[in-house]
């Protein structure tokens, strides 16, 4: 493990050497008070976090200082950040990316690190909590006596640096990926170590694909349906949909939330959370159609059947014929005359049966062709 371990914290280590080495923004100030995303081609030098009901998407871009304050929310998903603090109950997850340094500062103030890459992270007095990721450079530093750190992960080995610092730690996250966090002086005795096992990680479960018809307008209500996931343990699971509409992303919670789709195709993501850990993400396919769509679609289906119809009608008349031969040129081989009557008899009724069933698909093929020109008339040139 060792081995395996130090080779990826030397690889992580030498991709971040090559990518921080610049300046991470150079650009103007910016404020948030209300929700907003920071994207691809947005470079700030500081990024300002107000407010109990704000939240802000880091997906992209360039930010020097990334500072959250007031209760509000951060999430970074990707860009590179030099410099992130989280202060007065304000929370910052990040799941991906590069964050050169990430710190708490006070009291209720809260990292969640899921991904990314990290150059150094200072704990302040607030609580910093670990299930992912990759720390380079010095490693995890510890300013005030109640900081907290929580790593959460399994196969832990401490290896004590006497003189030097408090000594590195290894280990793997709850999807397998190695990790080696360095710690300096008085840093590991501030943490806490939760074993996850794999068998013990939650499972998601977004439900079986749905077509759903848009009765009204262009909208359709959709329950989505997780019941089916799991949790080895006996925690209680939290469940996160998300899905994207015209480059915007929405969310849900619960087991079977409600929403509102427009027609098309929309592929939804659900991940659970047993408190400890996310599950890998599950996707259910919900597939929105019109009444116009709705009834090409029963068309459709009809027509493949019809076409079905004849191909067992020109199958069963081959077998027809070859029965009428056999009688014709009386040589029955191993079979009496009366079986091949019968069975010749039963195929006729079978194709006279499939006959009237073909010229009742065709009716029905032409009243929902009727249908469809009353709800979508044809253009006029």
């Amino acid at each position: 493990m060792e081995n395996r371990t130090g080779t990826t914290f030397l690889i992580v280590w030498a991709i971040a050497m090559l990518i921080i080495v610049s300046p991470a923004a150079n650009g103007a100030y910016i404020s948030f008070s209300r929700d907003g995303v920071i994207q691809d081609g947005d470079n700030y030098d500081g990024v300002f976090v107000y407010g109990n009901n704000t939240t802000v998407e880091v997906k992209g871009g360039n930010i020097g200082k990334l500072l959250s304050y007031d209760g509000s929310t951060v999430n970074v998903s990707g860009g590179h950040v030099t410099y992130a603090q989280s202060y007065e109950q304000s929370i910052i997850n990040i799941s991906g990316g590069i964050v050169r340094v990430p710190s708490t500062w006070d009291a209720g103030s809260t990292i969640n690190v899921t991904g990314g890459i990290f150059w150094n992270v200072e704990v302040g007095s607030g609580e910093f909590n670990m299930s992912g990721g990759q720390i380079t450079g010095m490693g995890i530093f510890a300013s005030e006596s109640d900081s907290v750190v929580n790593i959460y992960g399994y196969g832990f080995v401490y290896y004590p640096m006497p003189d030097k610092n408090d000594g590195r730690l290894t280990g793997f996250w709850h999807d397998g990926i190695p990790f080696s966090i360095e710690f300096r002086s008085d840093a590991y005795q501030l943490v806490t170590l939760h074993e996850i096992f794999l068998d013990s990680a939650p499972i998601a479960n977004a439900g079986e694909d749905q077509t759903v018809l848009a009765e009204t307008g262009a909208m359709a209500e959709v329950t989505l349906d997780g019941s089916a996931s799991r949790d080895p343990g006996v925690n209680g699971l939290v469940y996160k949909w998300t899905w994207t509409i015209s480059a915007e992303t929405y969310k849900a919670q619960g087991a079977n939330p409600m929403i509102m789709l427009p027609s098309g195709q929309h592929i939804i993501e659900l991940i659970v959370n047993d408190g400890q850990a996310d599950s890998q993400s599950d996707y259910v396919l919900i597939d929105v159609i019109t009444l116009a769509e709705q009834i090409e679609k029963v068309r459709d289906e009809k027509l493949r059947l019809l076409d079905q119809i004849d191909i067992m009608l020109a199958k069963e008349q081959q077998v027809n014929d070859a029965l009428g031969k056999l009688l014709a040129d009386g040589d029955y081989v191993a079979l009496a005359h009366k079986d091949i009557v019968t069975v010749r008899q039963a195929i006729h009724d079978s194709m006279q049966h499939q006959e009237l069933a073909k010229l009742d698909l065709e009716r029905s093929i032409e009243i929902l062709q009727d249908a469809l020109t009353y709800i979508e008339p044809p253009v006029e040139p």
